[in-house]
């Protein structure tokens, strides 16, 4: 039995239902024709709507950052200085992918073995981030130092997330001193110390 094309077959009607699919089946076993068949059309409309599955894994992933950054956001800006958010982010950002896991970043099929990470994710995840330390940046006090963009700042701290939610640390550490490990070796990247800069 075939299925009946909808008038407007959106690429959000399928994000959506790859998003869905990615909670109940998990994003390994979620199949182009689960996506079909959850948003109620054709696998070929998928493909033309929406992409290939490293391309429908990387959509949802950019937004389910972008909902969860805007929630993060009144809790970055009610911190005392950049710093106190960098740190806030950093924090709440490894907590968050350690609950809900990394596996939509690590997701591609399309290249190279299962469990590679998805290609093309670190752009948009990066600007993503940057968005969020440049909306920071101009209200808090404190500064990116200069030359470091704020994709460049974005990118260095979804580095560090991803590092942190994945591997052990080299020695344990309570929170109170990841807060300050984060503090002490990623954020100098990021807050202009006001000293001025040497060498090329």
């Amino acid at each position: 039995m075939a299925i009946a094309e909808p008038d407007v077959a959106t690429a959000d009607v399928i994000l959506d239902a790859a998003e869905d699919c990615f909670v109940t089946t998990g994003v390994r076993r979620t199949t182009m024709e689960d996506i079909a068949a959850a948003a109620g059309v054709s696998r070929i409309t998928v493909y033309r709507r929406a992409g290939n599955r490293d391309q429908i894994v990387l959509a949802v992933l950019v937004r389910i950052t972008e909902r969860y950054l805007a929630r993060l956001r009144p809790r970055l800006l009610a911190q005392a200085s950049l710093s106190d958010a960098l740190v806030l982010l950093v924090r709440s950002t490894v907590r968050a992918a350690r609950r809900d896991d990394l596996s939509l970043l690590f997701a591609s099929e399309e290249h190279g073995a299962t469990g590679a990470p998805i290609p093309g994710a670190m752009a948009p995840l990066a600007a993503l981030f940057g968005e969020t330390v440049a909306l920071v940046a101009d209200v808090l006090p404190g500064d990116l130092p200069p030359g470091v963009e704020p994709i460049d700042a974005g990118e260095w701290l979804l580095r560090v997330i991803v590092s942190l939610a994945t591997t052990e640390p080299a020695r344990p550490r309570s929170p109170i001193e990841s807060d300050a490990w984060v503090r002490r070796i990623v954020v100098p990247g990021l807050v202009d110390s006001g000293e001025p800069e040497t060498g090329t």
